[in-house]
């Protein structure tokens, strides 16, 4: 994850990265692009064109505190070119139109109020969804804690984030990195977790790579019952391309979820088809080589067996707008944000 960006990010003749570190900036949570409203502009004018960075944040299940907040907002106000912050429906925010020279102090910024962007973009476990609201009720804290644990547990070992972003030591040696659950060459595709609380669906447990349902007795959460393989992507006209409801592989306790996320990740990792990225995606894999082969491995790599599923029922889908109380006494509100724009003006 190094590569030459501490050099591209020193070079004054251009405002972008070269093509290789134009590719791994994404692990750091970044994408290059560029104002395509003056291209040709520039263009004419024996100009580049105006490169700069979009960031996604890590945030699992979305929540942030007032001082972060402010924060966010400051940067965005004072160093983009737009001035403003857009909220993805991925429970995160993204800054768009960095220009180099802010890079840095923008990933400086975010640590100091305890955030990065690690792995929010790349072959890797994106960023982790959980039912929205941890303060709703007891159970949602819960959850709200595993999909923390669960986004740690998945991230890249890798000091390189901190080594160029924050001036972290630099480890000299010339061992290779190990990477115990991303491996030496990443994941064949983009994987994507979620965490969803009965009976709101407001994370599409379906429709993603790795889904824990949470199940709980007298409030209180024991477990999950794990779900693999969804996903809805297609490519129009390419019938090998299709969507697919994620596969119920059954209940397991709370002491074997991140083991199984895990397994289920490193089997993707190692099953996953790395040659045709169309069909990359892990609900390719379970079509290919059998939901109970993709099943029985995650066991023998986790050291669990699945129990029979537990009962659970989804009442509704999508964002739940309105007011609802929480176990903190106060109110707290959904509210639609329109392409996920944010000004202060």
């Amino acid at each position: 994850m190094r590569g030459t960006i501490t050099t591209d990010l020193k070079d004054d003749l251009t405002g972008g990265f070269t093509a290789d570190n134009f590719q791994l900036i994404r692990f750091h949570g970044m994408y290059q692009q560029d104002d395509r409203d003056i291209r040709a502009e520039r263009a004419k004018q024996k100009l580049e064109p105006l490169h700069n960075v979009m960031l996604r944040a890590r945030l699992p299940g979305g929540v942030i505190t007032p001082d972060q907040w402010l924060a966010i907002d400051k940067f965005a106000a004072d160093h983009t070119m737009y001035g403003s912050i857009r909220l993805t429906t991925r429970q995160t925010f993204q800054f768009h139109g960095v220009l180099k020279p802010k890079i840095k102090s923008m990933h400086q910024m975010l640590n100091k109020v305890g955030i990065d962007s690690i792995a929010t973009a790349g072959d890797v476990n994106r960023n982790v969804l959980c039912t929205s609201n941890p303060v709703e009720s007891e159970l949602h804290l819960q959850a709200f804690e595993w999909a923390k644990k669960i986004s740690e547990h998945l991230l890249p070992k890798t000091r390189a984030y901190a080594e160029i972003w924050l001036d972290g030591e630099k480890v000299e040696t010339t061992e290779k990195p190990v990477e115990p659950i991303l491996g030496d060459n990443y994941l064949p595709r983009k994987f994507k977790t979620t965490v969803v609380i009965p009976p709101q669906n407001d994370v599409d447990v379906h429709a993603n790579d790795l889904n824990f349902v949470a199940i709980a007795e007298n409030g209180q959460l024991i477990g999950f019952n794990v779900l693999v393989g969804g996903g809805l992507a297609m490519t129009h006209g390419d019938k090998s391309t299709y969507p697919r409801k994620a596969s119920d592989f059954g209940f397991i306790p709370l002491e074997n979820t991140l083991d199984v996320a895990a397994a289920v990740v490193t089997t993707q990792r190692d099953w996953g088809n790395r040659v045709n990225r169309k069909n990359a995606k892990t609900k390719y894999t379970l079509e290919r080589v059998g939901v109970d082969n993709f099943k029985a491995e995650v066991e023998k790599r986790a050291g669990v067996t699945f129990q029979d599923s537990r009962a659970y029922e989804f009442t509704g889908r999508g964002d739940r707008f309105g007011w609802v109380e929480g176990i903190d006494g106060k109110y707290h509100l959904t509210v639609f944000i329109e392409n996920g724009r944010i000004l202060d003006y």
